[in-house]
């Protein structure tokens, strides 16, 4: 790991990405977020810092078990439905066929919580989830569990797809984590129940420094869209 205190430049841990999942086409929910606060005492990660634009966030992403180096830069800041949400630029278009997001160039994040928004391609919106997804429910503990329940939008591949659908995580451990960037102590975060058991994925957050530094996702062979499987690596973070 690269620090330069002095020129603002710290080359350290990251977070994205998450390629959309999808959805199945029997979705049937309404926006709800409830967590389950842990029973045992342990560490406590409260939400990141907002990352300011001119962020790079630079990872190993694998598709299906291609993997290639991509920078994400963050371009942009943006109110949507009164919440801040951050634009994020790929070095190079994010490949996942079958997907609704084969071919993004761009991701939205929700500024907040570090959720992802939605995908788009060259300034058109492709997929996304209403709000947003919940990888994570702020604050982390191990023991916590919460259910989120958004509706998925397809623009351009299956509209008919659009709907509600339902999810539940819990924080499974606080544990050792190596990736390309390092080795951290971060919060394991994973579905354990979705709807039609259509997908699943698992995140690693690092409270030190505050970012996320490995996901793993797929779609099963009963989602609409087809089976995949992905993963993401933290390599660096360069703030401006």
């Amino acid at each position: 790991m690269f620090f330069n205190t002095a020129g603002r430049k710290l080359l350290l841990a990251g977070m994205l990405p998450l390629a959309a999942i999808g959805c199945s086409p029997q979705q049937q929910a309404a926006t709800d977020l409830s967590s389950m606060p842990a029973e045992a005492e342990g560490p406590v990660a409260e939400a990141p810092p907002d990352y300011p634009v001119g962020t790079v966030f630079t990872g190993n992403t694998t598709i299906n078990g291609e993997t290639v180096r991509v920078s994400d830069t963050l371009v942009e800041k943006i109110e949507r439905d009164g919440r801040i949400l951050d634009m994020v630029e790929h070095s190079q278009p994010i490949r996942d066929p079958g997907s609704a997001c084969d071919g993004e160039t761009h991701a939205l994040w929700d500024a907040k919580t570090s959720n992802w928004v939605g995908c788009l391609a060259d300034g058109e919106m492709l997929a996304g989830n209403e709000p947003h997804a919940a990888r994570y429910a702020w604050p982390l503990q191990v023991g916590n569990k919460w259910t989120w329940k958004p509706r998925w939008v397809d623009h351009v591949l299956h509209p008919e797809w659009s709907g509600s659908y339902w999810s539940e995580y819990e924080v499974l451990a606080y544990e050792e984590v190596t990736v390309p960037a390092g080795t951290f102590m971060a919060f394991r975060v994973a579905t354990t129940r979705v709807q039609d058991d259509a997908w699943y994925e698992t995140n690693w957050y690092a409270p030190e420094p505050a970012v996320n530094v490995k996901s793993v996702w797929g779609r099963t062979d009963k989602n609409g869209y087809g089976p995949m499987e992905g993963m993401w690596e933290l390599i660096s973070i360069e703030y401006p």
